[in-house]
């Protein structure tokens, strides 16, 4: 029956998109997929070569044997996106889940970093590079794109191409650089919600040798979801982004790009709402005390407990700031049969919260966050041949430091003893314990993880025969890691001497509970040798077929926590072992390009955030959960018929499952089990279908404009986005679509267009997760129906 519903509603996704792809499709065609085009074979009905610079040359997307898709930033624009989170949808193998700028976490095929509380301690999965450097912090890259010229997806491990080791694959970010072509561009935006988005950008040569590029971009929106106890609209978007660009060209055969950017994301945001409430009885029969029955305790009156009315009653501050800034420097040298490149950046990202820690509008926990400043420096040196001869290489040496310092801070209000401490049980009394007990307690941690990495790569491909290539790889990295946890009791509370002689024993006791005092230093060293292998083979001109094997490695994690029963405080790194076999095609005359992809990935000492709650109050942090297997099957087409007209089309079925997970915290309606089996369970985060596809018109309008209509949509089946799979994290499957019309000047010199996003006003989760302590399913959903005009112009 599931298979059934799963076949229905793919059946039903194609058929909707192609049955609205007949009055509406996506402007640019292939151009509109890739960074950088060629024109293809077989004439203008053909679809363009995409360019892609994966192996640091450009080459033909079709003779890399790498599971590789590219977007462009004209594409991603004429959408209506503007954020990479926004941008997933046409990239079926990506899943982004989260509910602010620091809570985040990336998969590609159902591995990277799993869906829950972000935890400074361990390594992203997924690589994420802007202009080749490496951003640890999704919070740095989730934001507002600006001058984005691609968005290269790197499927499968990557570590001896790029300079950051990755289980998972890359996203590799590629910004507009400067050009000595004098040119201005503006781009106004307004849209529904009060929608604004205004972009300016002037490149201007200085001289034959010095060129620039300054950009400016403001983003705002009016909320979408309504406070009711503040009357105000929340999730709003208050958004700034600048960047300086400076290109230096002496000669032919150097250059050097030094990028200035910041950006500040702004706004009540980061906040989740209630998606469910729990049940009051558990598998096993005993009734507990639920969300209904607590909040009467403390005479609390809930508000809408429906996500999808777009209502919170939040009554704690959120506004919230994320501010993040960087320098960097890329210096590349020609060199008679290769280029060699230095790659300096220093980063700071900041995540300054203002939390309601427990996302009602009870006085539980009224502030409850996690301040971060992180840092980082990297340097990169790299050899890359250019051209093609008998053997073509690239190796580098690469360092990178990082350092986040979080304040991690949680106040107890006045409801915090009578919802905490009542004993669970349906029928029991409002605790006698004194309010004061807990009210205005702030349990403080200053938490610092830092790593120092050491790293040399390098990857060859030896050209065995016009049609058959053998590529290794190669990669060493040697880490230090450490870490401070100082942790104390602060706040405005009661002293236990003014408590009643008879409670304060138990306020000692449970202040010592909720607000621990610990401190340590640790320090550990890890090595690794990982590496790939790829057979490449041209079975025609335009059929190309590989197979690879590629061993990943993340860095061990580390746990900066308060100190309890079965917390380790250092985790095994995670290894990957990727198997993929693929072909490229591409046939009838050029028009149309075929691509598939079987893959099988295992990934052993999986790390996850866990939650201990058998310890009062839970703990959370890192564990090694077990084994998880994905495998499955990747296909992307691209058609180009007639004259103007082209469509494309990805797929991605994912078998991604714990093959061995036997120590698993029990789901809420198994919580009163010490642990449960997981093994053989479909894995959190990982949806097995994923779909993607565009279909666009372009025609002459008479004179030098043109016209275009488009659409695109994606569909994503259901998975548990908690990681012991609890059903009620359940998020539904859902099908997204979009369009958009306009027209242009032939030449770029304007654009007026109209788009929408979820053009179905569709409602839907991106994440749930199961709060037992308030017996409810907080979720972060999806946006409503988003349009807009936007005008574009350049000289």
């Amino acid at each position: 029956m599931l298979q059934y519903r799963a076949r229905t509603s793919i059946r039903a996704f194609i058929i909707t998109l192609l049955g609205s792809g007949v009055a509406l499709a996506l402007p640019n065609g292939a151009d509109a997929q890739a960074p950088a085009t060629e024109a293809a074979e077989g004439g203008d009905a053909g679809v363009a070569s995409i360019v892609v610079t994966a192996r640091y040359r450009k080459e033909d997307a079709q003779k890399v044997p790498i599971a590789i898709s590219a977007i462009s930033g004209d594409a991603i624009t004429a959408q209506g996106a503007f954020t990479l989170k926004q941008s997933i949808q046409q990239l079926p193998s990506l899943n982004i889940q989260g509910f602010s700028g620091r809570n985040q976490t990336i998969t590609i095929r159902g591995i990277g970093t799993n869906a829950g509380g972000t935890n400074d301690g361990l390594e992203q999965g997924v690589g994420l590079y802007v202009d080749g450097v490496y951003r640890p912090r999704t919070g740095s890259v989730i934001t507002d794109l600006i001058d984005v010229d691609s968005i290269q997806l790197l499927r499968g491990p990557q570590g001896t191409l790029f300079g950051k080791n990755t289980v998972a694959g890359a996203i590799d970010i590629k910004t507009r650089a400067p050009s000595f072509t004098n040119e201005a561009r503006a781009e106004a935006t307004y849209g529904n919600y009060d929608y604004f988005r205004g972009y300016v950008s002037l490149n201007a040569a200085l001289n034959d040798e010095l060129a620039f590029r300054i950009s400016y971009l403001r983003t705002s929106r009016r909320g979408l979801i309504h406070n009711t106890v503040y009357n105000e609209d929340w999730d709003n978007l208050d958004n700034h982004s600048a960047r300086f660009d400076l290109l230096y060209k002496p000669t032919d055969n150097f250059r050097l790009r030094f990028i200035v950017d910041y950006s500040i994301q702004k706004g009540d945001v980061g906040f989740q709402s209630i998606a469910k409430v729990l049940p009051t009885t558990l598998n096993n029969g005993t009734e507990v005390r639920g969300f209904y029955r607590r909040a009467a305790d403390v005479g609390y009156v809930p508000g809408s407990v429906n996500a999808f009315d777009r209502q919170v009653d939040l009554d704690g501050n959120q506004y919230d700031e994320m501010p993040s800034y960087g320098f960097q420097a890329q210096a590349d040298l020609d060199l008679t049969g290769v280029t060699l490149t230095s790659i300096t950046a220093y980063r700071n990202w900041k995540w300054i919260p203002n939390y309601d820690g427990d996302q009602i509008g009870a006085d539980i926990s009224p502030f409850g966050v996690v301040d971060t400043d992180q840092q980082q420096f990297s340097q990169e040196f790299r050899v890359a041949s250019t051209g093609e001869r008998t053997v073509d290489f690239s190796a580098g040496l690469y360092f990178f430091w990082q350092e986040a310092d979080d304040k991690q801070r949680s106040i107890y209000g006045s409801d915090a003893v009578a919802w905490l401490r009542t004993a669970n049980t349906p029928t029991a009394t409002v605790s006698p314990l004194p309010a004061a007990i807990l009210d205005g307690l702030e349990s403080y941690a200053h938490v610092v993880p830092a790593t120092h990495s050491y790293a040399a790569y390098g990857q060859a491909t030896w050209n065995i025969s016009p049609r058959f290539r053998l590529t290794g790889g190669l990669r060493y990295t040697y880490e230090h890691k450490t870490g401070l946890y100082d942790a104390e009791a602060r706040g405005d509370v009661t002293p236990i001497s003014e408590l009643p002689a008879e409670y304060q024993a138990t306020a000692i006791a449970l202040r010592a509970a909720y607000a621990p005092t610990a401190s340590y230093y640790v320090k550990r060293n890890s090595d690794n040798l990982s590496g790939t292998l790829i057979a490449a083979y041209d079975i025609s001109d335009n059929a190309h077929a590989y197979y690879s094997y590629s061993r990943g490695y993340k860095s061990p994690g580390i746990n900066l926590v308060r100190q309890s029963a079965g917390v380790d405080i250092f985790v095994k790194p995670e290894k990957v072992d990727a198997f993929e076999l693929g072909i490229k095609t591409r046939f009838a005359g050029g028009a149309v390009e075929l691509n598939g992809a079987l893959f099988w990935t295992e990934d052993k000492n999986y790390q996850a955030n866990y939650v201990n709650t058998l310890v009062s109050p839970a703990v959370s942090y890192i564990a090694n959960v077990g084994t998880l297997r994905s495998r499955g099957v990747e296909l992307d087409a691209r058609v180009a018929p007639l004259e103007g007209l082209s469509a494309t089309f990805a797929a991605t079925y994912n078998d991604a499952k714990y093959t061995k997970y036997t120590n698993a915290v029990p789901d809420y309606l198994n919580s009163y089990k010490t642990s449960i089996d997981l093994s053989g369970r479909q894995a959190s985060g990982a949806p097995k279908w994923a779909l993607g596809g565009t279909l666009d018109y372009v025609h002459a309008a008479g004179g030098d404009r043109e016209a275009y209509v488009g659409t695109d949509g994606s569909y994503r089946s259901s998975f548990r986005a908690a990681v012991n799979l609890d059903p009620f994290s359940r998020v539904p499957g859902y099908a997204l679509f979009g369009a958009h019309a306009g027209v242009r000047q032939s030449e770029g010199k304007w654009d007026l267009s109209v788009w929408v996003r979820n053009l179905f006003n569709k409602d839907y989760y991106n994440t749930i997760s199961v709060n037992a302590t308030y017996g409810v399913a907080m979720a972060s959903i999806g946006e409503p129906r988003l349009y807009g005009l936007t005008l574009r112009g350049k000289i």
